[in-house]
């Protein structure tokens, strides 16, 4: 475990850790809204044997300081190009999950050469006006009541129905990790989040993309999926059967035998 300060991410101190052979390619994971780098615990068994893995805190989460005040994507971009520089400079192979899926293309967007290969799972590019409203709603909802006023809507989301009832140990662990969360940093990030679009810009990732998206997700299904791997040109997607949003928790084996496949090929 690190923790660092750095002028480019203000005063706040980021909390990161680092495992696997020195002198391999560098994976870089950002984790989504209300997680923390724990939530990659079965990618980062999975992928130490082969490669440097870096996984960090995001501002405000986990281990990691940082309030609301501290977020906008091109803070968070900041951020990850931060920690690019803290583990030697890249390019790195970036994998994002869902809010960190939008983290990674704006920072491929923004620092092409820091980027070898980009892994989107779960994530979008763009969002309907309605989910757009929705999403300014739970922002709301988080103020007013904590972060107990979002819990329920949210597991409803990530996991499916099968997931949530036979796995009461997984469910406990993500919803201790959501009641701790700072209810302001959430409502700010549900915020920039409604704003996000950057679908007209995809033609400019021109690395290796795999897209991952679970077959029964609501919340970026395989049609917003479909968009990115229409205007990414070298991209791959894939559709994990019968898993929802967090197919990292719901089906590490799949994912991890496609993260696994897809770096060997470059």
């Amino acid at each position: 475990m690190n923790q660092t300060k750095s002028n480019d991410v203000e005063s706040f101190t980021l909390n990161w850790v680092r495992t696997g052979p020195a002198d391999t390619s560098t994976v870089l994971l950002i984790h989504p809204v209300g997680l923390d780098l724990t939530y990659w615990d079965r990618q980062i068994e999975a992928l130490r044997v082969n490669y440097d893995v870096v996984a960090f805190d995001l501002p405000g989460h986990g281990r990691s300081g940082g309030g609301p005040r501290d977020w906008s994507f091109d803070q968070a971009v900041a951020t990850v190009a931060a920690v690019i520089r803290l583990a030697g400079g890249g390019p790195v192979h970036l994998v994002g999950l869902s809010f960190g899926g939008m983290i990674a293309q704006a920072t491929v967007l923004a620092h092409p050469e820091l980027v070898r290969s980009l892994v989107l799972m779960g994530t979008a590019s763009i969002f309907a006006e309605p989910i757009r409203a929705g999403m300014r709603a739970r922002a709301e909802a988080a103020r007013k009541g904590g972060m107990e006023a979002v819990l329920q809507s949210g597991l409803e989301r990530w996991f499916t129905p099968e997931t949530r009832s036979r796995r009461p140990d997984l469910i406990d662990r993500v919803s201790k990790t959501v009641l701790s969360d700072d209810p302001e940093v959430h409502a700010a990030i549900w915020e920039i989040i409604a704003n996000f679009d950057v679908r007209d810009r995809l033609p400019e990732v021109t690395c290796p993309t795999l897209i991952l998206v679970g077959e029964l997700d609501p919340s970026t299904p395989p049609s917003a999926a479909s968009v990115m791997a229409e205007r990414i040109q070298n991209s791959r997607m894939v559709v994990l059967p019968n898993a929802s949003h967090m197919i990292q928790l719901e089906s590490p084996e799949a994912v991890n035998a496609e993260l696994q496949q897809f770096l060997a090929e470059i």
